[in-house]
């Protein structure tokens, strides 16, 4: 005669052993995590402990110099700390989503916590001065190295480079040649100068530098 073996498997209740676990509760406590399998009655005990300590709070997640607190409040706390950070987000400025690290934390400075600083581009023959720095970059830095591009690429535009559109890569060259002949030039160089007493745009087209062919 042929036997047909079958395997019940059945949870019990992890608090008192000679129920049947219905359900489970999932919990932290500090920074340990927990789960039991309950029955109907213990399940339902569960949810009111937990309860009695929630009820009338409201929990407020902050981070404050790159540090998260996670707080559960009384109802006449939530007003006042509500109001607290009511009176400092009026004031401040909020960050961008590109102002902020991989973690998500504000990236002010990367170090210090205090207001991004202030680069402006120097111009110098052989390096690539006109790229912009590490970020995170301030709104200043990133409008002044902008203000830099722009500048070499009109020049260019009436120096050689007449192809060139308001958009788009400006050769290396351009910018080699125009430290020497507009930045190297000026006796005191300075963008302040620069703005002051811009290049003539009627120079003499020099001749684009040709590739050499195979």
């Amino acid at each position: 005669m042929a036997q047909k073996i079958e395997t019940i498997v059945s949870y019990v209740d992890d608090v008192d052993a000679s129920l049947e676990a219905t359900t489970a509760r999932t919990f932290e406590v500090g920074a340990r995590s927990y789960v039991i399998d309950l029955g109907e009655e213990n399940a339902a005990r569960i949810d009111a402990d937990f309860t009695e300590w929630m009820t009338g709070w409201r929990k407020r997640t902050f981070t404050y110099n790159r540090k998260q607190y996670t707080r559960w409040l009384r109802p006449d706390e939530v007003e006042r700390f509500d109001a607290m950070t009511s009176y400092w987000t009026k004031a401040a400025r909020r960050l961008k989503d590109d102002e902020t690290g991989h973690d998500g934390t504000p990236s002010v400075d990367g170090r210090s916590g205090g207001p991004l600083p202030t680069i402006t581009p120097v111009p110098v023959q052989g390096e690539a001065w006109w790229m912009d720095p590490p970020r995170p970059l301030s709104r200043e830095t990133t409008r002044r190295f902008s203000e830099a591009r722009r500048a070499v690429r009109d020049w260019a535009k009436h120096n050689g480079w007449d192809d060139l559109g308001t958009r788009g890569i400006v050769p290396r060259a351009a910018y080699e040649r125009w430290v020497n002949e507009v930045w190297s030039t000026m006796a005191d160089p300075s963008w302040e100068s620069l703005a002051e007493h811009p290049p003539s745009s009627g120079a003499a087209k020099a001749t684009k530098p040709r590739r050499r062919s195979k």
